[in-house]
């Protein structure tokens, strides 16, 4: 019998289930979207990554690109605005569904919180000189090295692109070079650890970037500090709902400029010109159609010649374009105990040189936790992996009446017999020729913060820093090319570990405000390297993995060996103070001092302290009226800094082995040779700075700005010397020299319109530098050899002054110097008709007299547009291009004006079948030019779609874009037919200009 149905009783969690769901059901009947913008209250710009929370919830957002916001709130609930540098704002939700809002900055002006060496500080408070990167200026850098964030942005830095190669860097100065042959680079400290040159985090996971620049600011850096540092801060969770952004772009690049190669008419100008010179049947006066050009080609020029051909093998040896595309995924969130931050990444660079890419991907998570109220956990964790192929590069020797390919359509392997050049299009197959760089870095920091009482923390960070890399080499074979395969492989591997300990003191007292700063820091590093090579592979197809194939061992190895392996070590340690005070926020007083240990110096300790004062003027009674002034700060510091980056074993000395065998009796035996000479006073390069600074503030900040005057002094400078050859003894790295930097710098924003729908704001920076050496080792005035001179820069041309070209009538004079008319007249320094080294002169230097960068921005209601400008002035730079100029026609040449009886131009020499292009020491005359010039960087137009649009699709905001990098150059160097002036036109791999498309989601 079927028993009847019952129905149990409800359980405790089945009700509780219930009412929850009945108390969430009234709840959300309760809430209601709520939006608005945001936006500064003295500009009406709106302002960009507010956060906007529910109080007591984890409900929340950031604003927009446009300063958007929505989210869903309750009748009675408190939104919180809260943003970097203004005053938080809590508004009550009543009947209202729009909530526009102002923020208004800190009642202290510019109270910014920027970062500082081992803790952070308000902008009020500083008193050394550090400049700082805005979050939106980072994010928008559409390159693979972020520091290109700082060109023209940061006063004082001098930058310029090593090439146009895919994933190349920047050389960076701050403040000119001080050293002859260590580092001149600044360290680079990523969330306060020492994070190498390598700087491959993407743009949209930095916060901020700070730059310290005299030495009150970097002398907490000690021995690491004298070339500046440069603070970049990654982004970290945040309270609220979890925030998903989604940043791409994809830009189509191609060169800047071009080069007047010579083409075919030009080639066999110079060929009748060439033969008018030396053969007697043809005069000056021998119209061109008299002159039967056959007898002056090669056979294969012949060839070419009867075909008609003009073959153009700059584009033979390029693509139409290439392009660079960028995929940053991101998400953050977390409540009031934790929060946490995860992104992706992926960078991919196709040049439009064939056969050259490089592409990345990253992985950052960052998580921090509140285990207690006085104790604090997280981890930042950052993972990436590259691969670079570095492609040949454009030849430009090739001659247009020969083609690369034969009536069959193969490649002909030398289409040059005047002279054996490869055909370049062999190399850009990479079965034939790859060199493939892999990196691979794990960066990852875990750190614990003890609130131990109010005011007083404690911090400890522990980093682990674990890098490898691998260089694989591979030239093989090809038929018809007497060459043998070549493959060899290099590769590192190592880590170090860092280990923080702050203890800060932060505390006001009345009047007074006090910071008190220590730290230890001990640094440990080691990295083992392994080479080996080898020629004439039997598996020549096999890339570097077979090199027991090679027949032949490769004697190219840095140690002179057919391979090798070795493992360099160093260490660092470091005690740290500072001691901050303020007196009514407006008398500041900040020292600091640093004791450093280097483990490859042998005088390994040293002590580094700075000084530095400021007064907020704009904060005295006296100016209380002074409407007009919102503030004037005056800053001046005093400090010194320290360089160690030598070799780890630069004091101990080396022996290296030499290539040759020695017999005694019966048997040979290695021969060995000291390397370089063991030196046990080796000690520190170390810099004092002096640096006066004026931050100042008009009309509630619509004007603002600083000027900063500086001198630096560096002594001791660590320098490889060479010795003469009766020491026997190469060389050894010793503290000599010394040299100064001097200059001046300004930056300055306006904001010129503030309106409803429409704003506008400028940035400017400038910056002006002069370099020199003071004093060289013995106390001599120069040293040719390393090219240095008392009172010139460490960077200097050095050679012959081309003064013109020997004209008709001047035969006399000429014969005096061995010349005849059409040869290049240099100047006769000393006056004894004789044109030797003693005639050479400094002619100029790279460094430019002064660089300068200009920012403006313009909104109007969703559009936005940003125009950046660049300027670097007063550098001279060595053209390679002008050397492609060939006086005897082995190579093509550029397309130039050269001097002939009919055409007395005092610009190129004349023909001279007898000097040939690689032998020909003077032709560096020709090739030194005024460097100046200004770029237009960038020009972005965004639109930022409506909310009730995107909202349909489940998309809190989105903006779409699109910029010209690097479109636009402008002075005598880039007008004379160039590519991009940037790099002296980066003559085998042109740095490209691009047309970017580009699109922000936040969900």
């Amino acid at each position: 019998m079927k028993k009847p149905t019952t129905f149990k009783k409800p359980s405790r969690f089945l009700m509780t289930g219930i009412v929850s769901f009945l108390m969430i059901t009234v709840t959300m009947a309760q809430q209601r979207e709520i939006s608005g913008v945001v936006s500064d209250a003295e500009t009406s710009e709106p302002l960009i990554g507010v956060n906007v929370s529910v109080a007591g919830t984890t409900t929340g957002t950031i604003t927009s690109a446009n300063g958007s916001y929505s989210l869903n709130a309750s009748t009675g609930q408190n939104i919180i605005f809260s943003y970097i540098g203004y005053e938080s704002v809590s508004v009550q939700v009543e009947n209202q569904t729009q909530l526009n809002v102002t923020l208004s900055m800190s009642t202290e002006a510019l109270d910014e919180v920027v970062v500082v060496g081992y803790g952070t500080m308000k902008r009020s408070d500083l008193t050394g000189a550090v400049s700082s990167i805005r979050e939106e200026d980072i994010a928008t850098t559409k390159s693979s090295n972020v520091i290109e964030a700082l060109q023209g942005k940061v006063a004082g830095i001098d930058m310029v692109r090593s090439s146009g190669e895919a994933g190349s860097g920047y050389s960076i100065l701050l403040r000119g070079a001080r050293s002859l042959t260590a580092s001149n680079s600044p360290i680079y400290i990523v969330d306060g650890i020492d994070y190498g040159s390598n700087i491959n985090i993407n743009p949209n996971d930095i916060a901020s970037m700070e730059v310290l620049k005299d030495a009150s600011s970097t002398a907490i850096y000690g021995s690491r500090g004298a070339n500046g540092v440069i603070l970049i801060t990654t982004k970290k969770g945040q309270v609220g709902k979890p925030v998903i952004s989604f940043n791409t772009y994809y830009g189509i690049t191609s060169p800047l400029g071009s080069v007047p190669l010579g083409d075919a008419d030009y080639f066999l100008k110079m060929t009748r010109d060439y033969m008018r010179t030396t053969r007697p049947e043809y005069d000056w006066d021998t119209p061109d159609a008299d002159i039967d050009v056959r007898p002056g080609l090669s056979a294969m020029e012949n060839i070419g010649y009867a075909a008609g051909e003009n073959y153009d093998w700059i584009d033979a040896q390029t693509d139409d374009f290439g392009s660079q595309q960028d995929y940053h995924l991101s998400i953050t969130g977390g409540d009031n105990k934790t929060s946490y931050a995860v992104s992706l990444n992926h960078m991919l660079e196709d040049n439009f040189i064939p056969n050259d890419h490089y592409k990345r991907y990253s992985v950052k998570a960052s998580v921090e936790s509140k285990v207690t109220d006085f104790l604090t956990i997280g981890n930042s964790t950052f993972v990436a992996y590259s691969n670079k192929v570095d492609g040949r590069g454009i030849n430009y020797n090739m001659n247009p009446l020969t083609p690369a390919y034969d009536s069959l359509g193969n490649l002909i392997p030398e289409p040059n017999d005047r002279a054996p050049f490869e055909n370049p299009l062999i190399d850009q197959d990479p079965n034939i020729y790859l060199n493939e760089i892999i990196q691979t870095d794990i960066f990852s920091t875990v750190y614990a913060q003890l609130n131990l009482f109010n005011g007083l923390t404690f911090r400890s960070s522990f980093n682990f820093d674990l890098g490898f890399n691998r260089n694989g080499f591979f030239r093989g074979e090809y038929e018809g090319i007497d060459r043998l395969s070549q493959a060899d492989i290099a590769m590192s591997s190592g880590y170090k570990w860092t280990w923080q300990n702050v203890l800060t003191y932060d505390k006001d007292f009345g009047d007074h405000h006090i910071i008190l700063t220590g730290a230890t820091e001990t640094v440990s590093a080691r990295t083992e390297r392994s080479y080996q090579g080898a020629t004439d592979l039997l598996l020549g197809n096999s890339w570097w993995w077979t090199l027991s194939s090679g027949q032949q061992d490769l004697l190219i190895a840095p140690s002179g060996d057919e391979g090798y392996l070795q493992l360099v070590e160093n260490q660092l340690a470091s005690f740290i103070g500072r001691i901050h005070y303020g007196f009514r926020g407006k008398y500041l007083v900040t020292l600091t001092g640093r004791y450093d240990g280097a483990s490859q110096l042998a005088e390994k300790w040293d002590f580094f302290p700075s000084a530095s004062v400021a007064w907020r003027i704009s904060e005295e009674s006296f100016l209380q009226n002074a409407e007009a002034l919102s503030n004037l700060k005056l800053r001046f510091g005093y400090g010194t800094t320290g360089n160690q980056s030598v070799s780890p074993y630069a004091a101990l000395g080396s022996i290296i082995r030499t290539p040759l065998y020695y017999e005694f009796g019966a048997d040979p035996y290695l021969g060995y040779r000291t390397g370089y000479l063991d030196n046990p006073d080796l000690t520190w390069e170390t810099t004092t700075a002096l640096n006066l600074g004026v931050d100042f503030g008009l009309f509630a900040n619509r004007i603002s700005g600083t000027v900063e005057l500086y001198k630096t002094h560096t002594k001791d400078l660590l320098q490889n010397r060479t010795l003469p050859p009766t020491s026997a003894v190469p060389e050894i790295t010793q503290n000599v020299g010394e040299t100064e930097n001097k200059g001046v710098e300004v930056t300055l924003r306006t904001v010129n319109v503030s309106g409803k729908d429409f704003t506008w704001s400028t940035d400017l920076t400038f910056a002006a530098n002069t370099e020199e050496i003071t004093f060289l080792v013995g106390g001599v005035e120069q040293d040719i050899g390393n090219g240095w001179f008392v009172g010139h820069p460490i960077s200097v041309y050095y050679d012959y002054e081309k003064t013109g070209i020997w004209q008709l009538g001047e035969e006399e004079q000429a014969t005096l110097y061995g010349r005849e008319p059409g040869d290049l007249k240099l100047r006769d320094v000393n006056n004894d008709s004789i044109i030797n080294d003693l005639d050479r002169v400094i002619l100029g230097t790279p460094r430019p007299k002064w660089t300068a960068g200009l920012n403006s921005t313009m909104r109007y209601k969703n559009f936005d547009f940003t125009v950046f400008v660049y300027a670097r002035m007063g550098h001279m730079v060595s053209d390679g291009i002008e050397r492609q100029w060939s006086p005897d026609r082995r190579e093509n040449s550029m397309e130039r004006g050269y001097w002939t009886p009919i055409n007395p131009t005092n610009d190129y020499p004349r023909l001279d079948p007898g000097l040939t292009r690689s032998g020909w020491s003077e032709a560096t005359t020709l090739t030194y030019k005024d460097g100046s010039y200004i770029k237009i960087r960038d020009i972005t137009l965004g639109y930022t779609l409506p909310q009730q649009i995107t909202k349909k699709a489940y998309i809190n905001s989105l903006r779409v874009y699109v910029t010209l990098k690097n479109y636009f150059a402008f002075g005598k160097y880039y007008s004379q037919g160039r590519y991009d002036p940037e790099y002296r036109g980066a003559l085998s791999k042109p740095i490209p200009k691009m047309l970017a498309f580009g699109a922000n989601f936040t969900f």
